[in-house]
């Protein structure tokens, strides 16, 4: 081998390298210098070629063109450099330059691949009479050929499951005959042949992992939709709105915090997409759960932006002046809700609303019947019943609210908040054991909420049991460091262990989190007393005496 050939295959194979540590840019530089070596044309054209893959690799379309184009200026018939040339197009939804340049090839040589390529292209441009009539004439070797025989089915929508179906029986692990084929199956609540249709694909697809968590969620697994939503959108890369079904998913578990954050990623996915229709019914979902947080300020942002042509429009209007209504006086806004009930008992955000309107009023009944109107018209709805579970508990029902924890155990037996509540209710019926066996199911199932462990360190208090108490709260501050009750009943832990000092500490931090609370500065007094520090006592006793006093002024 000659000097100049050696020199040739040491700077491909540097090349090489470089794309491996993907240096690209060093790497099209080899190939460039390895291109002056070649005195005969014809030698060129895979180096050619390769640095096209490169500039492709750089997301340089119109570069990689060029090198392609250069490739096929010496060889009009490099395979590689048509193909190439032909996806570019595509990614750049240049159909037409796309169509012309398959029909060459498919004239050239009507081979599976070049047929492939043709019919696509027919179909991105719309001309579906001529793929179904150059399909009818094709040979039957590629009549049954799976990749063409699947894109006769994104034309055939009356017969797409059958042709899909009979992809499958040619190649059961065809990628896109099984995505298409598991969304039919959900549409038409096939759930268990949606499932096998995603396993077949694998777990390391977005579109899989999201019909899975869309599967899930079909059956109340809101937990389990989560992950796989979760999971689908490290995959994804932007290319399917899954942080919309994330959030709905969030809502029927009443986490609106993250079902917020989730919608916000979906507006802007919208945005991005020039997607009017989707933004307005993510501005109005997101008015709703601000109101449910209080935030009506913030609701009223997102409900302004609805335009006025949405179908969500006149909804929002109504949820706009209900919100107005409420920053100036509730008893109006209940009265003008009352008002669209009566003409719109069908609207379950209004209904929704209503309720809520009668919880701000502790009117525990006529929340409990508005909201069992709603779940009669929409009995699939989770975070409705958890709504009313919540309010049967705090009309001091308990019995029916623990019917309607039985319900929701039926379609999700491992729904975080029925554990919640089961356990609300044993503590306001004193049975403690059964309180502490309800919230320890609830952490199993969700051990991130801080407000579950300050109530788990709360029931172990009142059994006495301090020190575990204490380490169950101290969780409770470590997940949310803000919450005053929380040092509140760490002192009593402290305080009942004898350790006043640090009783003391605790008491005086809740104080800081909220100073009007007189009964954060009660139990620091108490403590000051238990610790017989004389000064400490008189300071106490005296700021408790203050805010006694500032107490009877308001009253």
């Amino acid at each position: 081998m000659d000097k100049k050939n050696t020199e040739k295959i040491e700077l491909i194979k540097k090349s090489f390298q470089f794309k491996n540590l993907k240096q690209y840019k060093e790497a099209i530089e080899m190939l460039y210098k390895a291109l002056e070596y070649d005195e005969v044309p014809e030698d060129n054209v895979e180096l050619l070629s390769q640095i096209g893959d490169l500039h492709i690799l750089l997301n340089n379309r119109e570069r990689a063109l060029d090198e392609f184009q250069k490739a096929l200026s010496i060889n009009k018939d490099h395979r590689y450099s048509l193909q190439r040339c032909y996806d570019i197009y595509i990614s750049e939804n240049n159909y037409a330059k796309a169509l012309k340049l398959a029909q060459k090839m498919y004239n050239s040589n009507p081979d599976a691949t070049n047929c492939k390529n043709y019919l696509s292209a027919l179909i991105k441009t719309e001309r579906y009479q001529e793929v179904l009539e150059i399909f009818n004439n094709l040979d039957e070797s590629l009549k049954l050929n799976p990749d063409i025989l699947y894109l006769i089915s994104l034309i055939s929508p009356e017969k797409k499951k059958l042709i899909l179906e009979r992809v499958l029986d040619l190649d059961n692990l065809h990628k896109d005959a099984n995505l298409d084929l598991a969304e039919i199956e959900i549409e038409n609540a096939n759930y268990q042949k949606a499932i096998q249709c995603c396993i077949n694909v694998g777990d390391d697809d977005a579109r899989a992992l999201y019909y899975l968590g869309l599967v899930e969620a079909k059956k109340h697994n809101y937990n389990s939709a989560v992950k796989l939503f979760s999971d689908a959108i490290k995959l994804d890369n932007d290319k399917h709105d899954i942080y919309y079904d994330l959030a709905r998913a969030y809502m029927e578990m009443s986490w609106y915090k993250e079902a917020l954050e989730a919608l916000k990623k979906s507006i802007n996915y919208s945005l991005l997409r020039n997607d009017s229709a989707g933004l307005n019914e993510k501005y109005f979902v997101s008015g709703w759960i601000l109101i449910r947080q209080n935030e009506y300020s913030k609701a009223l942002l997102n409900l302004n932006l609805i335009d006025k042509t949405s179908d969500v429009y006149s909804s929002a209007q109504i949820l706009i002046q209900t919100i107005n209504l409420m920053k100036l006086n509730i008893v109006k806004a209940k009265s003008e809700l009352e008002k669209y009930y009566n003409q719109e008992k069908d609207n379950p955000l209004l209904l929704d609303a209503l309720a809520y309107i009668y919880k701000e009023l502790k009117l525990y009944s006529r929340a409990i019947q508005v909201l069992k109107r709603s779940l009669k018209l929409y009995p699939d709805s989770i975070s409705n019943m958890l709504e009313l579970i919540d309010l049967l508990i705090d009309d001091k029902r308990y019995e029916e609210a623990i019917e309607y924890i039985e319900r929701v155990k039926v379609k999700n037996e491992k729904c975080v908040s029925i554990y919640n509540s089961l356990a609300r209710i044993y503590y306001r019926l004193k049975d403690l054991p059964e309180a502490l066996a309800s919230i320890e199911k609830y952490i199993e199932l969700d051990s991130n909420k801080a407000e579950s462990h300050y109530f788990r360190g709360l029931i172990l208090n009142d059994l006495q049991n301090y020190e575990e108490a204490k380490s169950s709260v101290y969780t409770a501050i470590r997940l949310n460091p803000s919450v005053a009750k929380y040092y509140s009943q760490m002192a009593r832990s402290y305080k009942e262990l004898g350790e006043y000092e640090n009783a003391f500490l605790y008491a005086k931090e809740a104080i800081e989190l909220d100073k009007t609370n007189i009964k954060y500065k009660k139990q620091a007094y108490e403590i000051t007393l238990l610790g017989g520090n004389k000064e400490k006592i008189k300071a106490y006793e005296n700021i408790l005496k203050q805010s006694e006093r500032i107490a009877r002024l308001r009253k």
